[in-house]
């Protein structure tokens, strides 16, 4: 996920243009306060005013945060127009924009390391569509708590949503958003300064018990047993071999370009 406190209309586009077509570009200033404070954002980008530094965020646990200045657009217009072939401004800002993140914020992210895990339990690449639908809920998982912003972030209705799934023999997509908010919980457990409480509050769950219980129901683990590396593998596999199987795979492959190259 990638956060952006920009006012300029080409700067956003760029940066949309540069993220990862499977990551959420987050671009509404109050969402981006939440993504910030609540979310795994790796990096945040800003322009001008909007481009503030942050105030009660999270920017001291170690998220980039970077400011393009005046100077700094200034340079690369200039330099956009020394082209010797024109290109676009948009398309050059997203140039420019995607080499700044692969510097400053690389490509990598613990979320990247989940759903290779997941990969390897379920014995075969994850399909695209389902890194996308993954990424966003494990990325922003108090945003993405129901199907209402999955549905959004596609382009469908919630029960047109459904009715895809259904039709590829895929369980409800709620128990896919499901299980990948307890994997991002999982992660948020693993440090073990952190309480029940801050995870549950942070996460987008009503109360610590609330999240205990939908941790048991759905994966029949406790809190506790996701805090440890074995307790972390056990989850991943249970989840890949009961709903990563070859023909769920294949099923997700079919979904075309629904949860890919989407801001939100």
């Amino acid at each position: 996920m990638i956060i952006g406190y920009i006012s300029d209309p080409h700067v956003r586009a760029g940066l949309v243009l540069a993220g990862h077509p499977e990551e959420d570009v987050v671009l509404d200033p109050v969402l981006a306060d939440e993504a910030l404070t609540c979310g795994y954002p790796r990096i945040v980008v800003g322009t001008g005013a909007a481009g503030r530094s942050p105030t009660g965020s999270r920017a001291d646990l170690g998220v980039p945060w970077r400011v393009l200045t005046r100077a700094t657009l200034a340079r690369w217009e200039e330099e956009r127009r020394g082209l010797r072939l024109p290109m676009g401004r948009i398309e050059w800002l997203g140039h420019r924009l995607r080499d700044l993140l692969e510097r400053e914020a690389g490509e990598t992210s613990w979320a990247d390391r989940a759903l290779g895990d997941l990969g390897r339990a379920a014995g075969a690449p994850l399909p695209s569509q389902l890194r996308g639908f993954a990424r966003r809920v494990m990325e922003f998982p108090s945003y993405y708590d129901d199907l209402h912003p999955l549905a959004a972030a596609s382009g469908f209705t919630r029960g047109a949503l459904k009715a895809r799934f259904r039709r590829r023999g895929l369980p409800s997509p709620s128990m896919y958003l499901r299980w990948f908010r307890l994997i991002a919980v999982a992660y948020a457990l693993s440090d073990r300064k952190v309480t029940v409480a801050e995870v549950a509050n942070r996460l987008g769950y009503t109360s610590d018990g609330n999240l205990c219980r939908a941790m048991l129901s759905l994966t029949r683990m406790t809190t506790s047993e996701v805090r440890t590396l074995p307790g972390w593998n056990r989850l991943l596999i249970s989840f890949a071999w009961t709903h990563l199987g070859s023909a769920e795979l294949e099923a997700w492959r079919e979904m075309g370009d629904l949860f890919v190259t989407r801001a939100a």
